[in-house]
């Protein structure tokens, strides 16, 4: 027997099972809808963005005033949404793999299924062996699996600690694999990456909006002053991605849409080529910010 935690209203739960050799049956779906008063919903937001590294030459530009910026937006336009916003930002030297790990078991311990979760991260990622890594402050390399393994984050460990967070609205948004002097990470980027951060958004449960598609960099522009895709996200949340009708809300779906339009036409504008961004969800649309009463 399992005990599924129900929020008020509309609660859709998603069933499959899988064979000895990993065979997944067709899901079943069951929906319950849960009378009770309604409850304060809060948001928690883990903000990373890391321009600063153990080792120089993986100094980035743009990834601290990013996630700088995304805290900003979150904070200020969802105040008409939630009842409590709170802001855990780990910028340069404070974004260690201990204080990372620190930060989503403590909101393990107070984040509610009616809550919303965001993961914010502006830094670099790797791939090695088909496993993908977050890259935080103290990393040497972005190559050695051995340092990989003592140094970064690998994306299932962190998977484990999003499924361990009870909201069952999460948004992941990764703006990695940045352009800091370091060529050769276009020769890791491909579909086993896509697939891995797929994985990452089926199994825990949430929504991954990435920067850049296979084989691609993360343009990161000097006149915006922060990489592409956070500038398009910044956009949509001003209320660029409102779609029809207004409604002075911005939604997840809309947001997803507003990406997969504006950041291949605006690359291709700056860059004269076309990056294009990868999204993978899981749940049911809601709204991330309002800008307007």
């Amino acid at each position: 027997m399992m005990n599924v935690p129900l929020v008020p209203g509309d609660n859709i739960i998603t069933l499959s099972a899988y064979s000895n050799g990993r065979i997944e049956s067709s899901p079943d779906t069951l929906r319950v809808y849960y009378t009770a008063p309604e409850r304060v919903i809060n948001c928690y937001l883990v903000s990373i963005g890391i321009n600063e590294y153990r080792n120089p030459a993986l100094d980035l530009n743009y990834a601290k005033a990013d996630a700088k910026a995304f805290s900003k937006i979150i904070d200020e336009k969802g105040k008409r949404l939630f009842k409590q916003i709170e802001l855990v930002e780990l910028y340069d030297h404070k974004a260690t793999r201990e204080n990372i790990l620190e930060a989503l078991d403590r909101l393990a311990e107070i984040v509610r299924p009616e809550d919303v979760f965001l993961f914010y991260y502006a830094g670099h990622g790797s791939m090695m062996e088909n496993k993908f890594f977050f890259i935080p402050t103290e990393s040497v390399s972005l190559y050695q699996l051995d340092r990989l393994k003592e140094e970064s984050l690998y994306a299932g460990l962190i998977q484990e600690k999003f499924k361990n967070i009870p909201a069952l609205k999460q948004i992941v948004i990764m703006d990695a694999c940045q352009s800091g002097g370091s060529t050769e990470i276009l020769a890791q980027r491909g579909a086993m990456e896509e697939k891995a951060l797929a994985q990452l958004s089926r199994s825990s449960g949430v929504h991954v909006l990435a920067a850049a598609g296979s084989e691609q960099f993360a343009t990161e522009l000097e006149n915006l002053g922060h990489g592409l895709f956070t500038y398009v996200i910044l956009e949509a949340l001003n209320g660029g991605a409102d779609g029809t009708p207004k409604d002075g809300n911005v939604t997840i779906y809309e947001l997803k849409a507003y990406l997969n339009d504006q950041v291949p036409e605006l690359s291709k504008k700056f860059k004269g080529s076309t990056q294009w961004p990868y999204t993978f969800s899981i749940g049911h649309d809601f709204p991330v910010v309002r800008f307007e009463e």
